[in-house]
């Protein structure tokens, strides 16, 4: 059965073929205990088979962008001193580099994979995910996505990303195959090799569907073997969401729209395609086998339309968060459980919404103020982040928009009812973004500092 398509190399991996390489690669890994394993990772074959060996050898397999900045990577393997670093030689060889000095390390049995929640911080808060975790994530995506043999995800977001991850993975649990393109979603050269090889499946941020929105790529050179579309990585704007479901409703498709955080492995709620376009403003319901609830002052909140914080459990709940190499050792902290920090609540059929996050709110002269739902407001007249100023909120923009700043200034402060000068309009040439195409706040308030 094939399991990998090699687009560039034009070359299809039987499951048979994966597993004498990964069985041949391990062997290079092997080590008298578990050990902390680097893989620096691009979408390629390499990559897979390094990472896939490092587990079949019983290591904790921490992934990483293998084309990060050297000053980026290489102060967390300071930090946590794996004994060996895995990287890709070419599209389908890796090669690794083993730490003659690295310490001796304890890592808890259960422990799997470390992920970063960070972007392009550098920060070494990592993500615990178990065996259990990744196992469980996967099987339930593939129940509610009707995963079978037939299906071809051509790979769109890397795998040092929790949702490229879980693509992976729930192809893998599911027995399709995954297809492995040199180029990224914006060339041609992408849609072609998704048309060459029969893919059935794309999935993007909404980052990615607003690009292809932009260049009219998907509309235009998605293949007639195309038949779901998913997304998750942040809010997709209702009016989005229903575009593209009726583009795949009219294609004898689906789109399915997710919700999820990499501390829950990827993926926590979904909404069923039947759900559309009735349902486009919410996260839908939660998972097979997981439990999503709203919380407020710690109580269960049991009546709809009720805001409060997103708690949601399941198996797919981390261990825990690694901030130095000794907590490796540690277990489960979380107990299944896990508060989202997304404010939410959930409506009368069941279903629930996200409508900000906790830590993303603002003192605008003594009151309160939701960022997000600014952000949201100020985004209809271009790409706009909304970050707390201190003693006003900062709205950073791209050029081009079809409005001036004290206009922009204006209109967002008539929606919530606050003075003018509670916002300050900055030029950016770009938002910068995280590998999941969500804005870099940190970032952003790194060049506010200066």
């Amino acid at each position: 059965m094939p399991v990998l398509v090699d687009a560039a190399a034009g070359r299809v991996w039987t499951q048979d073929e994966l597993a004498d390489a990964v069985d041949a690669f391990a062997e290079r890994l092997a080590a008298p205990r578990p050990e902390l394993v680097f893989c620096l990772s691009r979408q390629d074959v390499a990559s897979i088979i390094g990472y896939l060996s490092a587990l079949r050898a019983g290591h904790a397999v921490a992934l990483f962008d293998a084309d990060a900045p050297v000053d980026l990577i290489a102060p967390l393997i300071g930090h946590y001193r794996p004994a060996f670093v895995v990287r890709p030689e070419d599209r389908e060889r890796p090669r690794v580099h083993r730490q003659a000095d690295a310490p001796r390390l304890r890592i808890a049995s259960e422990l799997a994979v470390l992920l970063s929640t960070s972007g392009t911080t550098g920060s070494p808060k990592l993500v615990r995910l178990s065996h259990r975790n990744i196992a469980a994530n996967a099987s339930s995506i593939a129940r509610y996505l009707e995963l079978d043999g037939r299906e071809r995800a051509i790979l769109s977001l890397p795998i040092h990303y929790s949702y490229g991850l879980s693509v992976l993975h729930s192809h893998l649990v599911a027995g399709a195959s995954v297809i492995l393109s040199a180029d990224s979603i914006m060339r041609p050269g992408f849609w072609a090799d998704a048309a060459r090889w029969g893919a059935t499946s794309f999935a993007g941020v909404p980052y990615s569907y607003a690009i292809l929105e932009r260049t009219g790529l998907l509309r235009n050179s998605m293949p007639e073997t195309m038949r779901t579309l998913t997304q998750a990585g942040g809010r997709l704007a209702p009016e989005s969401v229903i575009e593209l479901h009726e583009l795949m409703r009219e294609r004898g498709g689906r789109l399915w729209v997710m919700y999820g955080q990499t501390e829950a492995t990827a993926r926590i709620s979904y909404v069923p395609p039947q759900a559309l376009p009735d349902k486009a403003h919410t996260i839908g319901i939660p998972i097979p086998w997981g439990r999503l609830s709203v919380r407020f002052d710690g109580q269960l909140v049991t009546d709809p339309d009720v805001e409060g914080e997103l708690a949601y459990q399941g198996p797919n709940v981390m261990l825990g968060y690694a901030r130095h190499r000794d907590e490796l050792a540690c277990g489960d902290t979380q107990g299944g459980e896990l508060r989202t920090g997304d404010l939410g609540c959930f409506d009368a059929d069941g279903f629930f919404r996200v409508t900000g996050r906790i830590k993303r709110i603002a003192k605008v002269f003594g009151v309160r103020q939701n960022l997000d739902e600014i952000e949201s407001v100020a985004s209809v007249y271009g790409p706009v982040a909304a970050a707390d100023g201190g003693d006003g909120i900062v709205l950073w923009r791209e050029p081009h928009a079809g409005i001036d700043a004290d206009e922009l200034r204006r209109a967002v402060a008539r929606r919530f009812n606050l003075n003018p000068r509670a916002f300050a309009v900055r030029e950016i040439d770009e938002l910068p973004r995280r590998a999941s195409g969500k804005i870099d706040y940190e970032r952003l308030a790194e060049r506010d500092a200066r």
